[in-house]
């Protein structure tokens, strides 16, 4: 059986999938050739931290990140019965879809995008999460809806549970704001709405130095305590918040009873 990075096309921009491998190669024959030819110690060792780093980075996107992966279910706590009909707000080409399906056997799948705008994954389009739940063999499971998470074309309390991996906290806050009251109408009592964004950990840290925009969750106490308010706006209860490798998660439910006022 293949390696995911070789099943999936899930087509993040290749500088993602393979800029450390070979970052990691090429100092690691820059610092064999340094030390071949006798070069300034200093600079072999650079090239040697350079090889270290671009490995380390390989390990964070490719394990953490899951970046060329279907992507691990964050908490057993999220549709525990293992049955129901699941919105996925903002499925792209379907990393989350699989990983989910494959963690919930008996679910199904309303996989939901605007398909516009870039974020990350190249020619992003629904034949491309189709091509990646055919391969994963769940596509039986899987219906592919093409609208805005910000006005959902459900009726009201059709799923059991909604989930948005990477992908909600795009949004300005106004449309986060919007698909939260949107998601709660289209969930039934008791639903559940799972949101899954990069953390910025030492994974992330270490994979990608650089400055990180810091929207959505990005490890801010600030954001979380807005995204707590957002979510108790639309009218969910925050059962649990949690951290993985690389990533950060909000548990939340809608009430079975709504108390009076």
């Amino acid at each position: 059986m293949l390696p995911p990075m070789f099943t999936y096309d899930f087509d993040y921009a290749w500088p993602l999938r393979w800029g450390h491998p070979l970052v990691s190669l090429l100092g690691s024959v820059l610092a064999i050739v340094a030390w071949r030819l006798g070069w300034r110690r200093g600079t072999t060792i650079g090239f040697g931290l350079l090889g270290a780093w671009g490995l380390a980075g390989t390990v964070a996107m490719h394990y953490a990140v899951q970046i060329a992966s279907p992507q691990r279910l964050v908490t057993q706590a999220f549709l525990p019965a293992g049955t129901g009909e699941v919105l996925e707000l903002g499925a792209g080409s379907g990393r989350a879809t699989v990983g989910f399906l494959q963690a919930r056997p008996q679910a199904r799948v309303v996989a939901l995008d605007a398909y516009r705008g870039y974020y990350g994954i190249d020619d992003n389009s629904p034949d491309r999460l189709r091509r990646n739940v055919r391969a994963a063999g769940v596509d039986a499971r899987v219906q592919v809806s093409v609208a805005d998470m910000q006005s959902l074309p459900f009726a009201a309390g059709r799923f059991d549970a909604a989930f948005s991996v990477a992908a909600i906290d795009h949004l300005p806050w106004p449309g986060i704001e919007a698909t939260l009251r949107e998601t709660a109408r289209v969930l039934r009592p008791g639903g559940q709405l799972l949101i899954v964004s990069l953390n910025s950990d030492a994974w992330v840290t270490l994979a990608m130095p650089w400055a990180l925009h810091g929207h959505g969750f990005w490890s801010s106490s600030q954001n979380r305590h807005r995204w707590r308010a957002a979510l108790d706006a639309a009218g969910f209860v925050v059962d649990d918040i949690g951290t993985r490798p690389a990533t950060q998660y909000i548990l939340a439910s809608r009430p079975r009873q709504v108390a009076s006022r």
